[in-house]
């Protein structure tokens, strides 16, 4: 009993150093926001949020999850201060990445010219595009992630990303005050991801005490080791997480095609706001996992069901105010970030912060099902419902609008937690098992 009320103090504490962090980038994301909107205008803001989508997207769909498979297989050699086996696995998460990075880049250059040129963009914004694209392998920070959530640095990560965040906004603030163009503010969005990367990394192999040299060396030396399942659980884990990554970028994509760059950045920031308003329960996650992974290595089955209950009833609380209160402020927030009122602002906000409380649900669940070795499944369902997700997000996009996009968004985000339910149902016999 009293180790898994330690377990749940851990987890908010360590969730109250991400919010901390999370609530100063909200305040300076609502501030550089207006800002690059009222000096570029609503147009060229909606290039550069497609623009900005397009390295993300190549970002996304190239990344492994090397943090999930960094805990998921040292985690033991962590406790057990096995330095030899650890530096193995960081090594093998180290080599996932530079893959990921090689291939956000090459991705990145081809999505910029062949969305260009399909968008109609002129020949400047197709090379703002394609300088732009350098940037996406600056966009994933798996292995340092993974180091710092291993070893319990969460509180490194808020000073990381407010880090980050201050540059930004300091940046759109010179920015406003000389009425700068759109290639100033895409490099401000670029740069701002390089400082975000140099201190991930700095501050994952400080905490571990390892050289940046000597951990790439070694990394590459050993370029074929890995242990048994780990190829096979990367690939599963990563399919699952980046479709549901994914999705919104290609959304907005889908959107600024279908209705222009204007609509593009509405629906952006509808999510964003939606995201926003849920920070602190989307925190969970990258938390919740590492402990889930420790009470498995301990055989803590009981433990783990009941950590489990105890955050998706939490959470589902949480998501029904959220809701609620989106309803009712919503459409003050975009006025305030747009600088002009937008129709049924409210709706398309509660709309998304709907889907985002779906999505929110899952953060018990997928963690579960993980440890549970049901990854396969997760990624089957995940892929079965995001590749209906787009061709129902085009027609109802043709056929109604920005409204069409937020209910196919929702529909979708609503089915993934429905086959995370039945997961739950058809596999409860093997935590029966693991519990007697």
């Amino acid at each position: 009993m009293l180790s898994n009320k330690s377990t749940v103090n851990s987890i908010f504490r360590n969730v109250g150093f991400l919010t901390a962090g999370r609530i100063g980038n909200a305040l300076c994301s609502f501030i550089y926001i207006s800002l690059t909107v009222r000096t570029l205008g609503l147009s060229d803001f909606g290039l550069l949020i497609l623009i900005h989508s397009l390295a993300s997207t190549a970002s996304m769909v190239s990344r492994m999850q090397s943090w999930q498979t960094l805990i998921h297989f040292g985690s033991e050699a962590f406790a057990r201060k096995d330095l030899p086996l650890l530096k193995q696995v960081i090594g093998f998460s180290i080599r996932l990445d530079t893959l990921s990075a090689a291939t956000a880049l090459v991705l990145g250059i081809i999505l910029a010219f062949a969305y260009g040129h399909m968008a109609n963009w002129s020949q400047h914004t197709i090379t703002l595009a394609f300088i732009y694209a350098f940037c996406s392998p600056f966009m994933y920070t798996g292995w340092m992630n993974g180091i710092l959530r291993l070893s319990g640095k969460f509180h490194l990560v808020p000073i990381v990303d407010f880090s980050a965040s201050i540059f930004q906004t300091s940046a759109v603030i010179i920015g406003y005050a000389l009425h700068l163009t759109l290639g100033y503010f895409l490099f401000v969005w670029a740069f701002a991801r390089i400082i975000d990367y140099s201190l991930y990394v700095y501050f994952s192999l400080s905490s571990i005490k390892i050289n940046i040299f000597n951990i790439y060396a070694h990394a590459f030396q050993n370029r074929k080791w890995q242990l048994a399942g780990m190829w096979a659980f990367t690939r599963n884990i990563t399919l699952n997480q980046t479709l549901g990554s994914i999705s919104g970028q290609l959304a907005t994509l889908i959107i600024g095609g279908n209705l222009g760059p204007t609509d593009a950045a509405i629906f952006r920031v509808s999510r964003q706001i939606a995201d926003a308003m849920a920070t602190p329960a989307q925190l969970l996650s990258p938390v919740l996992y590492p402990e889930l992974i420790k009470m498995r290595d301990q055989n803590n089955w009981k433990g783990l069901k009941k950590l489990t209950f105890v955050m998706f009833m939490a959470l589902l609380l949480l998501s029904l105010a959220l809701v609620v209160a989106s309803f009712f402020s919503g459409g003050k927030i975009f006025s305030f970030m747009f600088h002009t009122s937008i129709d049924n602002a409210s709706v398309y906000i509660s709309m998304m912060l709907i889907a985002t409380a779906c999505n929110l649900l899952l953060v018990p669940l997928d963690p579960l099902l993980t440890v549970m070795n049901r990854v396969r499944f997760l990624t089957i369902n995940r892929t079965v419902i995001t590749f209906l997700y787009f061709p129902a997000l085009y027609a109802l996009t043709c056929q109604m609008g920005l409204y069409g996009a937020c209910l196919a968004t929702l529909m979708c985000s609503a089915a993934v937690l429905a086959s995370r339910f039945v997961g739950i149902w058809l596999f409860r016999t093997d935590l029966t098992a693991s519990t007697s």
